[in-house]
């Protein structure tokens, strides 16, 4: 027979991954007790002038979180490992067989930068237009390349240039695709991540349009999701849910002088929400 002490300290283990928890008007997706836990950075991880985080990558032992001016490297208790400045604007990332990938929009042009666990630049591979919105998914590297056609980026638009590039040597697969999810948006793609099957793309909401593009690797579109993720939004590794599909989203918070100061990250599975999140 189990004693009381070994009873409750069963119980204590089951506690928390009973908890439903509530943010930003949407309803979180509860996890399994080995899933990292919602948590908050302030200013111990971030650059108070780096704006608003552009993206988050998930790796097994690790998140890492971009500003348009530092990379961090999290463990999933929300503690900093490392910092390292980079260039203005590096936008989203991903992480992808040991390395991480980052897109980096500069002077008109763009740059694929590839950095190790450690942070240390290993490569980079330029381009002709900015860059933001990067994900790997079966070899490929899945780019958002900004308006199509000449549009301003800021003004509304609805069609995007999407690259798709060979994740080991970064030349180009593909020639160069126009992604319209049939809504308007500014500033192209925000964020690409994968479930390792389909792609899904965040963007800017203009008019209440969907936030979130559900698109097959051949660009075919599935469906859509009104949930604000355009600061950062990636998939967990299968490892650390079980094999279930739940995604991670950063949301920057703002002191009431309206500068960052800090970032909230939660969870979302697709189809269970129960609220709008736009």
């Amino acid at each position: 027979m189990c004693s009381r002490s070994m009873r409750c300290r069963a119980i204590g283990r089951a506690l928390p991954a009973l908890a439903a928890l509530v943010f930003a008007g949407c309803r979180i997706a509860p996890v399994p007790g080995s899933v990292p836990r919602p948590f908050s950075i302030g200013l111990e991880a971030l650059d108070p002038s780096g704006g608003h985080v552009q993206g988050i990558a998930a790796a097994p032992d690790a998140l890492y979180v971009a500003q348009q001016t530092r990379i961090a490297k999290l463990d999933w208790q929300g503690r900093v490992l490392k910092t390292r400045a980079v260039p203005r604007h590096t936008g989203d990332l991903c992480w992808h067989g040991g390395f991480l990938y980052t897109a980096l929009a500069k002077d008109g042009k763009g740059f694929i930068q590839v950095y190790d666990s450690n942070l240390n630049l290993v490569r980079e591979k330029p381009l002709d237009r900015g860059i933001d919105g990067i994900a790997i998914l079966d070899g490929i590297l899945y780019l958002g390349m900004g308006a199509a056609h000449g549009q301003p980026s800021a003004k509304p638009h609805r069609a995007n240039i999407l690259g798709r590039f060979y994740a080991d040597t970064l030349e180009e697969a593909a020639p160069r695709a126009e992604f319209d999810y049939g809504h308007y948006t500014k500033y192209g793609f925000q964020n690409i991540t994968t479930d390792g099957e389909r792609l899904y793309g965040t963007f800017y909401s203009v008019k209440g349009s969907p936030q979130v593009a559900v698109f097959d690797k051949n660009l075919r579109l599935e469906r859509t999701h009104r949930l604000k993720a355009n600061q950062g939004l990636d998939a967990l590794p299968r490892e650390l849910v079980g094999g279930r599909t739940l995604f991670i989203r950063a949301t920057t918070q703002r002191g009431d002088d309206g500068k960052i100061a800090g970032c909230a990250f939660d969870f979302w599975e697709p189809g269970k929400e129960t609220a709008r999140c736009d």
